[in-house]
């Protein structure tokens, strides 16, 4: 069992994570590595363009953040609730139990599935890819 102060440090990297992108939103660069599978292969990874969504979440331009990665509005979501409930409520997140394993798979196999589909649409279908 966590103390307080780890659901508060959790938190806390949340916020972390939510404020450096609303500082990348807001144009401060980032030092950010770009994708190794994508620089070696060609092929994007399964969360290539999810930072170009959140950021355009970020900018309220939910369209072309669907457009870009369709994960990147429910991480911006995700992570303010997490920063909000862990680092300023001061509260644990609900526990998941065994459910845990099961909503990791879930949420895995979804990016799995959606990496697949927008593979199929770039080279098979030669949708464009984002720039």
């Amino acid at each position: 069992m966590r103390s307080a102060s780890g659901h508060r440090r959790s938190g806390w990297i949340s916020l972390g994570v939510l404020a450096a992108l609303v500082l990348r939103a807001r144009g401060v660069p980032l030092l950010l590595p770009g994708c190794p599978l994508r620089t070696l292969t060609g092929i994007p990874c399964p969360t290539c363009f999810l930072t170009r969504s959140a950021l355009a979440t970020l900018h309220g331009d939910l369209g072309e953040a669907l457009e870009l990665h369709l994960f990147g509005p429910p991480l911006v979501l995700g992570l303010g609730w997490v920063g909000w409930r862990q680092a300023v409520m001061g509260r644990e997140l609900p526990r998941l139990g065994s459910s845990r394993w099961l909503l990791l798979i879930v949420l895995g196999a979804g990016l799995g599935l959606y990496w697949i589909v927008r593979l199929g649409l770039w080279f098979g279908l030669a949708v464009p890819q984002p720039a």
